[in-house]
């Protein structure tokens, strides 16, 4: 029996694994079972037979990828189509066997992103792409619309479209207060162990499990319309409930008073963040809110203007508003304490 349990705590280790390590997963699990490189290749050869995993090019360069076990997509008429009913008939029958964790938070993520296609892209179709892996759910939302960063960059009069990024990660973010509260999309990107959006020339991507932020610029042709990127790992222990509690700050259930802010987004090439009007722009509409989380990764320095107008000058004028510095340098740390003691 001890035998049978070690082999599948390496098979389950090599697809758990496989993405980070596409050229080098056999030495990666021989050194983690303590088990000689061939007899990992017959793990990997077994797995590839069984349709699990996928291998390409030579021998001393195999790379092995995980193989899609369901692909299914659907092209549909945006005025014909309700995302309730799009998710009970075609989505829905796809992922029932899923733990029930993972199946709740797919329903909120794909009739959430499928409702802005409807009511904000003003695409005329849209394209649902639902993919799985032995380990994963993958789910696409493509449509060919005005693109969201752009939509809201007009909506609100910003400057540039990463001011959109910027506005969209702190959530209660709409361009139509009627009919919607603009927590979706936040909610969403953090339920999912990855959250992609592509619109004409930017991409966001946040990544769950080191609660990463990426914002990047891309120099190729823009990105007609968006496309939202949903994945999540089948193991992952996490539920919609978590996530809204994680963001409630006061007693009053599940309200929506506590944001997380990363800083990246006011970050552009070459500059840093120094000004007055670089520090207001970030504390747009966090009044909403009260507990704000300024995050700080990736950030190596500040001026002394900007940390004095976000921790003294709107602390002072917006007192119900508690701002809390994450992941901040020993030296940002300073600067932000020096701040507030004024």
């Amino acid at each position: 029996m001890a035998k049978v349990r070690q082999t599948d705590k390496i098979r389950e280790f090599i697809l758990d694994n496989v993405e980070k390590h596409p050229k080098d997963i056999a030495r990666v699990t021989s050194e983690r079972f303590g088990v000689s490189r061939s007899v990992i290749s017959k793990h990997l050869r077994s797995l590839v037979e069984d349709g699990f995993l996928s291998a390409s090019g030579s021998t001393s360069a195999r790379k092995y990828t995980l193989r899609k076990i369901l692909v299914e997509r659907f092209r549909l008429e945006v005025s014909e189509i309700e995302e309730d009913r799009v998710w009970l008939e075609a989505t829905a029958p796809l992922l029932r066997d899923l733990p029930e964790n993972i199946y709740s938070i797919c329903y909120f993520g794909f009739t959430e992103m499928l409702n802005n296609v409807i009511d904000h892209s003003e695409s005329d179709k849209v394209l649902v792409w639902v993919s799985r892996t032995a380990t994963g759910i993958t789910i696409d939302i493509i449509d060919a619309g005005v693109g969201i960063f752009e939509k809201i960059r007009a909506k609100f009069s910003l400057h540039d479209p990463r001011h959109a990024l910027l506005e969209l990660s702190k959530g209660k973010l709409t361009t139509d207060e009627e009919k919607h509260t603009g927590e979706g999309i936040f909610y969403t990107s953090r339920m999912f162990d990855k959250f992609t959006i592509v619109s004409g020339t930017l991409c966001f991507l946040r990544e769950n499990d080191e609660d990463d932020w990426l914002i990047e610029t891309s120099d190729r042709k823009s990105f007609q319309g968006t496309w939202i990127g949903l994945e999540i790992k089948t193991k992952t222990q996490r539920t919609p409930e978590e996530i809204y509690v994680k963001f409630a700050a006061g007693d009053e259930g599940f309200d929506f008073s506590r944001t997380h802010v990363p800083l990246q987004p006011l970050l552009y090439e070459g500059e840093e963040l120094i000004s007055r009007s670089q520090a207001k722009r970030l504390l747009m509409r966090l009044d909403g809110f009260k507990e704000v989380l300024l995050d700080f990764k990736g950030i190596k320095s500040i001026g002394q203007a900007f940390a004095d107008e976000i921790f003294r000058v709107y602390k002072n004028a917006h007192p119900q508003v508690e701002i809390i510095d994450i992941t901040a340098t020993m030296n940002l740390k300073q600067m932000i304490d020096r701040a507030r003691r004024r």
